[in-house]
């Protein structure tokens, strides 16, 4: 049986404590029960994201094949994901730190605070600042590569707004890390600089949105092609049209659901979901395409005629000309195979060439050697 508090509301009972010069300190004990729930809110969000991190570097690491690993993609994927994990790890430990006890906390006295907690604190927002330039260079490399089809006068112009596009949410951030690290080291708060965070948040919004627009837009178009081409199958470009779907859509909407809710983990969620999009698009696209490979050399139809034509010549030396292996190679499709290099002495003598043209059609010509024109 419940009973009436006498003083009211009991989660709202005042609590008093004296600080290092006798002030007394008053704070109920609501304040104290919020400060500890947005630590272990805090807290959760941050190891959720640092274990999706490592697994996610772990598989770049292993599903990635080796002659990929040298690549300016797979580096700067796997060490925005180094950096974030390294961001996360010391955020999370910086809730372990003396910042985050009462006392410091609601009577501003950080005296006891030990310069190990000040390194731990300015650790993380450097990294952070680090995730974000690799996060842009790599948007910026991976639209040029997907842009790489189209014509000089649109590339160059789009690669240079691109540029300018990621150099803008690197310079506020760079700018905003300053701030944060010396406020940091006087132990005050930031109250008066929320409008630069406030457009830190706007202007990478923006750039996410403006980078995954270029890539889907692109891909979205040669698939369309593709289509009119009758390849309808499932394959990598559908896979990163789907991740940069959402690499576009699901950081964006997190980054902008913040001035509408008062939920102070969706801001922290952006650029960790953009640094784990980006390599799942490549590793999912890969698997996809070695997928189908393998599935094609199984199924690949035996045909008799190429059976005959190419059948020896894969007992061959080495001194095939390129056009004939390429021919040998790519047996599963209906090629239009012709040898580029003969020699005199194959000129001078009646040597049967086949061609192979489409629905595989074997039409065979003779040459007529000199000696037969001079009788003719």
């Amino acid at each position: 049986m419940s009973t009436s508090f006498p003083y009211g509301n009991p989660d709202f009972q005042e609590v008093t404590f004296y600080s290092r010069d006798g002030q007394k300190i008053t704070i109920n004990l609501y304040s104290i029960d919020l400060f500890y729930q947005y630590n272990v809110r805090i807290c959760i969000n941050l190891g959720s994201q640092l274990g999706a991190s490592v697994v996610l570097l772990v598989f770049l690491l292993l599903l990635t094949h080796s002659d990929k690993r040298g690549s300016s993609v797979f580096i700067l994927n796997g060490l925005a994901l180094l950096f974030n994990i390294v961001r996360l790890l010391f955020q999370t430990i910086h809730f372990s730190t003396p910042f985050e006890k009462v006392y410091p906390f609601f009577s501003g006295d950080y005296s006891a605070v030990k310069p190990s907690a000040y390194a731990i604190s300015i650790l993380g927002v450097v990294f952070e600042t680090m995730l974000v330039m690799c996060t842009m260079i790599s948007l910026v490399v991976q639209v040029h590569v997907v842009c790489k089809t189209l014509r000089r006068r649109y590339r160059r112009p789009l690669l240079a707004f691109s540029v300018l596009v990621a150099l803008v949410p690197i310079g506020f951030r760079m700018g905003w890390m300053v701030i944060n690290c010396i406020y940091i080291m006087a132990a005050e708060g930031t109250a008066e600089w929320v409008w630069l965070e406030s457009a830190l948040n706007i202007v990478i919004t923006i750039s996410i949105c403006f980078f995954c627009t270029v890539f889907v837009v692109k891909l979205g178009h040669a698939i369309r092609q593709r289509r009119r081409l009758g390849v309808r199958d499932f394959g990598p470009m559908k896979i990163i049209f789907v991740c940069g779907c959402q690499t576009l859509t699901i950081p964006a909407l997190f980054s902008i659901l913040q001035y509408f809710s008062h939920v102070p983990e969706l801001a922290d969620n952006v650029l960790t979901l953009v640094t784990l999009s980006l390599p799942l698009s490549s590793i999912w696209a890969g698997a996809a395409l070695e997928n189908a490979q393998r599935i094609d050399a199984t199924r690949r139809p035996r045909n008799l005629w190429r059976a005959l034509a190419f059948g020896m010549s894969r007992s061959m030396s080495s001194n095939r000309s390129g056009t004939e292996m390429t021919a040998t190679a790519y047996t599963g499709q209906t090629l239009c195979y012709a040898d580029q290099q003969i020699s005199k002495h194959s000129q001078d003598s009646e040597i049967p060439l086949a061609i192979s043209v489409e629905h595989d059609i074997s039409v065979d010509s003779v040459r007529c050697s000199r000696q037969d024109k001079s009788m003719a």
